[in-house]
């Protein structure tokens, strides 16, 4: 016969492990969403996978990608209607008003060689963790080009695409 103390341990400790089942279901899924927010490519020139994220900054023409690959992580500032050509090598600043704390990140113009079937411009510049840990705070970002200075404020939802960018890179 059964015990009706024993079928209460018994039911209890089942219910127990449902519960942390459960608990551990909630954290493993958790855990896949947010690599899942992350985008990846396999690059094609050393076959390493790419993680990136894509943070516009003034419609679909303008934008930021931050990408991680191995232990590297750049940031690159991407416009596909710029109409300057530079012939010759210039630096460049891309400026973070943070709440983190204000930083710049440089980078250089190389020569350009665009046309018409390549229209857009990049900027790359290496970022390192510190950096990023300053970017969460981001309220505006300028890009200071030899003959432009692009203003771009980061509202709430821009700041919500760059934390979700800076999640991807570590």
């Amino acid at each position: 016969m059964n015990n009706p103390d024993n079928q209460k341990v018994s039911n209890s400790l089942c219910t127990k492990f449902a519960f942390l089942l459960g608990v551990i279901s909630l954290l493993m899924a958790g855990h896949n969403r947010c690599f899942a927010q992350c985008k990846e490519t396999v690059s094609p020139s050393n076959n390493k996978k790419v993680h990136y994220h894509i943070v516009p900054l003034s419609g679909s023409k303008e934008y930021l990608t931050l990408v991680k690959t191995g232990e590297e992580r750049i940031l690159n500032y991407h416009n596909d209607e710029f109409g300057q050509v530079y012939h010759v090598q210039m630096f460049t600043e891309i400026r973070f008003a943070s709440a983190k704390g204000n930083f710049s990140l440089y980078t250089t113009i190389s020569s350009t060689d665009r046309s018409n079937w390549q229209s857009e411009f990049v900027l790359s510049t290496p970022v390192e963790p510190k950096e990023l840990e300053k970017m969460k705070g981001t309220g505006q970002i300028e890009i200071l080009l030899p003959d432009d200075k692009r203003i771009f404020k980061i509202d709430p939802q821009k700041n919500a695409l760059l934390h979700k960018a800076i999640a991807c890179m570590y």
